[in-house]
């Protein structure tokens, strides 16, 4: 095996990054799609909404904590609270910011639901977008702007966060501390960057009937979930998400590794179905008037009125080759383990992605025996028999969240993992092995893991989903 030092610079070198990140990488011409459009609908806008300066978004971590930067969107964040104190239905107030998000993505109506789809980033860019006009009208300042939180260089919670009441940017029901810190597993986002197809990525398109599975994509599933849930309170429900203002560095980093994926590899291309393009998300304004917009008019941060500091990340968070790296196997009474069924398994397809390749991504599916109305964190391993030696391979951290079915408040059985495997995995799968796939919960600060063990039956891999 190659060593760590080697192993992470062929990764970078192979990605097009230096070993500070990928901003030296242009955007692709993917990501000024429909901005001729955009130009004629934003100058209205502009004047409107004060939106005729771009605003610099930073890593807050990297902001001193007494920057007036700082202050000034404490101040904003302020006022936004004092309205809703006087008026909780004031559009403009904080308690209507966080109803909105729990408009679209608490909801069981489901052609509201932006979750667990392909509408997922668009729609929070527009919601952050939402929230940054609100506290620029607040000061009446054009160029504050929102931060996001690099987790993959601070993966503790800032010290801004921190602190009681009298900070704006704190929330009391976070179950972690100030010394908790994310675990490497929740925030490693090289499976997602090598995620060449967008359905991949960032979800298939929403379902048109009853009895369509819902398949949300790698990157909602695994460090967008994890962090929502590790971090607990409100932040780990979706009605009440939107309250806490870790909630807004937190997607201002989604927002980011979005751009950061598209910069990636040319391969990593957005759709161009009409469905997707022409898809009008809903939101409210500085002045709290519903505003809409078409994705294909969101895709260009700058029309928008902001833009990233930079898009670098930590390589030590985006390199899944090195095994040292990865969490092992350690029994514990709580495991979930079922065999793979090679039967419903879309075996001679899995193979064949590995011809000339190393690494891919399929779809895990699995129905719930039981359906657990909670959050459920697991470590996914795939374990069979090499040479008389179990062998036991990681293929990534989740969080499995409980889907309503269409238009209803029942979950849905079915759930489909987007995963990556290694061709070790495939070779085992084309060679007819027994294989046990083990799902182990992960302990997180301040909570139990479930005593009841999770019930998973019918778990198969396939290339692609077929309603997608």
């Amino acid at each position: 095996m190659k060593n760590k030092s080697t192993s992470r610079r062929g990764f970078l070198q192979k990605a097009g990054w230096s070993t500070l990140g990928i901003s030296s990488l242009p955007f692709l011409p993917t990501a000024i799609l429909g901005c001729e459009t955009k130009k004629k609908q934003q100058d209205s806008r502009t004047s409107s909404l004060g939106n005729s300066s771009i605003s610099v978004r930073k890593n807050i971590a990297d902001i001193p904590i007494n920057d007036p930067e700082i202050k000034l969107l404490k101040d904003a964040i302020n006022i936004l609270k004092k309205r809703s104190e006087v008026s909780p239905l004031d559009p403009m107030g904080y308690t209507a910011q966080g109803m909105l998000h729990a408009t679209f993505c608490a909801t069981s109506i489901y052609s509201n639901q932006v979750h667990y789809n392909w509408y997922v980033w668009p729609w929070h860019r527009l919601y952050l977008w939402s929230m940054e006009q609100k506290l620029q009208k607040a000061v009446n300042e054009p160029t504050l702007a929102l931060h996001y939180w690099d987790w993959t260089k601070s993966n503790f919670i800032p010290e801004h966060y921190w602190g009681d009441e009298s900070n704006p940017l704190f929330n009391v029901t976070r179950l972690v501390s100030r010394t908790d810190e994310i675990p490497k597993d929740f925030i490693n986002v090289g499976a997602t960057f090598r995620a060449d197809k967008y359905k991949t990525f960032g979800g298939y398109p929403a379902i048109k009937k009853h009895g369509d599975s819902q398949l949300d994509g790698i990157a909602e599933q695994s460090f967008h979930n994890n962090i929502h849930n590790w971090i607990g309170g409100q932040m780990a429900t979706f009605t009440e998400s939107g309250f806490d203002p870790i909630f807004y560095g937190h997607h201002g980093n989604c927002d980011r590794i979005w751009d950061a994926w598209r910069a990636y590899s040319p391969g990593n291309k957005l759709p161009t179905d009409e469905e997707w393009l022409e898809k009008r998300l809903f939101a409210t304004d500085g002045n709290g008037r519903p505003v809409d917009f078409k994705i294909k008019e969101l895709l260009d941060t700058e029309a928008l009125g902001y833009r990233f500091a930079d898009l670098n990340l930590n390589p030590n968070y985006c390199n899944p080759f090195v095994e040292t790296d990865k969490p092992q196997r350690k029994e514990t009474g709580r495991d979930c383990i079922v065999p793979l069924n090679l039967k419903t398994s879309d075996t001679n397809a899995i193979y064949k992605e590995f011809v000339d390749k190393e690494r891919t991504h399929v779809i895990l599916h699995f129905e719930r025996a039981q359906l657990p109305y909670q959050p459920y964190c697991a470590r996914v391993f795939f374990e069979y028999d090499k040479y008389g030696e179990k062998q036991s391979k990681y293929t990534g951290t989740f969080t499995i969240l409980p889907i309503l079915d269409l238009d209803s408040v029942l979950l849905q059985n079915g759930v489909h993992l987007q995963i990556e495997i290694e061709k070790e995995i495939a070779e085992a799968i084309d060679a007819k092995k027994d294989i046990q796939v083990v799902f182990q919960p992960v302990p997180l600060p301040n909570r139990n893991i479930p005593d009841e063990i999770l019930k998973l039956e019918n778990i198969s891999l396939v290339t692609h989903y077929e309603n997608g």
